[in-house]
């Protein structure tokens, strides 16, 4: 444009020459520049208006393609649902009725993690035309790339401690196919002792690592802090109590177990002596006392989630309590096992020190509080799946803590934002 004002200023000082020597000579040499200024400026004009019309073009093909790519993630890959996707980016990005007539769209889906997006349009033309020059067709294409879905199966809230996630002594952390992430901004984020062992796909620290130990597994410092994935989480209502300060010991039987049925436990619940016993599906809510299983409890639940809140809510496996529970499918706690109040106070222990907590499928989530996993044993390994959001993770003396993915194989859902995470989407270099 600038150059169009410069032959635009040449052309008023010619004028102005005419009009100051009006002889035949200089008529005929302006009547012989003339049209090759008004073609100079008029290309000028043209090849700026192509150049920003290619920049639109490119602009609308990427972020047609990063969107379509997106609709990969949901369902079977489907041509006709990616191209409709990326005609109607392309549309919306284009800034006039005209362009949006002129534009040729296709996108096609060149893999299960790949698509293509392609604009053609005849350019613009205001000037060259009329001096018989061909305008021609921009094209302009972009690639958009699906990265493999990841899933997020342990998140260490605490965004400032050290040792967010400790493992210690001979202990094993195993979450093969699946994220382990610390929040702590801090250079020893994840600590580990010589004789652990932690596995996972991407094993994940804001900060660094501190220690020794076998890891396998992709380590990668300096991630971004997630957020709280069940912050907006309601937590269930809290009723007027079932029971005080109820205790359950030595009743029941492996083909008679006593049953609990859903409700306010308040001052906690405990359960030990031998005890078998059946948790009704349901929401049980434990106020101002530990949930504690004991002295060779053997507890079975399906569908059952326990919200802890007031004074001293924590749960407690103890001695050699055998554990099998499965989060709820629905209602307020679906997905969830267990769900510490956000006022609880700080770091309250959560402990895990029985040999026999076999299945807790579904979510374990303390988002102001530590999970203690000090067993000598295998931890979870018939869970179908287990998630764990705490504030601080311990692993400490010789557990065995296993994290499984196994998503499909049950009906209890993955809350939101945790499970599978959607795949990363980029555009091919």
């Amino acid at each position: 444009m600038e150059r169009a004002a410069s032959v635009f200023d040449g052309l008023q000082r010619i004028a102005g020459r005419l009009r100051a020597d009006a002889s035949g000579t200089v008529a005929v040499l302006f009547a012989i520049l003339v049209p090759v200024l008004l073609g100079a400026v008029g290309s000028t004009i043209d090849y700026a208006s192509w150049a920003h019309q290619q920049m639109q073009m490119q602009t609308a093909a990427d972020a047609a393609a990063l969107s379509a790519a997106r609709e990969l993630q949901v369902g079977t890959a489907d041509e006709r649902r990616v191209d409709a996707v990326a005609r109607s980016i392309v549309l919306a990005r284009l800034d006039t009725a005209r362009t949006q007539r002129a534009a040729t769209v296709t996108a096609t889906l060149q893999d299960a993690a790949r698509v293509r997006v392609e604009i053609r349009m005849r350019r613009q033309v205001t000037f060259t035309g009329l001096f018989g020059i061909a305008p021609g067709e921009i094209l302009v294409d972009a690639t958009a790339i699906l990265s493999r879905q990841r899933k997020l199966c342990v998140l260490a809230l605490d965004a400032r401690a050290a040792q967010t996630v400790y493992l210690k002594s001979n202990s094993w952390l195993t979450a093969r196919g699946c994220d382990v992430h610390s929040n702590a901004d801090h250079a020893e984020g994840i600590t580990s002792d010589s004789g652990i062992q932690f596995t996972a796909a991407n094993i994940c620290s804001s900060g660094g690592f501190s220690g020794q130990g076998a890891f396998r597994g992709t380590r990668v410092s300096g991630c971004p802090l997630l957020p709280d994935p069940l912050a907006e989480r309601q937590a269930p209502a809290s009723g007027a109590c079932k029971a005080t300060n109820a205790r359950v010991v030595d009743l029941g039987s492996a083909g008679n177990r006593h049953r609990l049925t859903p409700g306010t436990y308040c001052g906690g619940l405990f359960i030990g002596g031998s005890a078998m016993v059946l948790f009704e599906p349901g929401e049980y809510v434990i106020r101002g006392g530990p949930l504690t299983f004991d002295s060779n409890a053997d507890i079975v639940g399906a569908g059952v989630g326990f919200f802890l809140t007031g004074a001293d809510a924590r749960f407690r496996f103890l001695s050699n309590a055998r554990v099998d529970l499965d989060a709820p499918v629905g209602g307020p706690l679906a997905g969830l096992l267990f769900y510490e109040d956000r006022s609880a106070g700080e770091m309250r222990e959560h402990e895990i020190k029985s040999n026999y907590v076999s299945n807790m499928t579904g979510t374990i989530y303390l988002p102001r509080g530590r999970l203690v996993v000090d067993a000598t044993n295998e931890v979870a390994q018939q869970s179908y799946f287990t998630v764990i959001v705490a504030r601080q993770i311990l692993l400490t003396a010789n557990p065995k803590l296993v994290v499984n993915v196994n998503y499909g194989l049950t009906r209890v859902p993955v809350p939101k934002g945790l499970g599978s995470l959607a795949g990363d989407v980029s555009l091919a270099d």
